[in-house]
């Protein structure tokens, strides 16, 4: 649907890195005025706070009223730390206007 989305950062401390570094990315890729409604985390190995990491983001599919994305955040080395998916939904638009 959407070229991937990829920012390299560091990871953040507290309990919530991986979501605060993949929702943003998630709803970026749904588009302008999308609003959540449903987010699924799921975790692989641990990084550390401030280790580097790499946070990919596309849609898998749209509709005129809901977008589905994925995202997934790695480790330095290219190991799947935490893999989330997001459904979004928007204002519904014209047929031709949904790509």
């Amino acid at each position: 649907m959407t070229d991937t989305l990829r920012q390299e950062t560091a990871f953040p401390a507290g309990p919530a890195g991986s979501a605060a570094l993949l929702e943003p990315l998630l709803a970026q890729a749904a588009g302008p005025g999308a609003e959540p409604v449903s987010l699924t985390l799921d975790y692989g190995r641990s990084v550390a706070a401030g280790d580097p990491v790499t946070v990919e983001a596309w849609v898998d599919r749209a509709t005129r009223t809901l977008v589905f994305a994925h995202a997934r955040l790695l480790s330095e080395n290219g190991v799947l730390a935490a893999s989330g998916s997001a459904v979004f939904r928007r204002d519904a638009a014209p047929a031709e206007q949904v790509k």
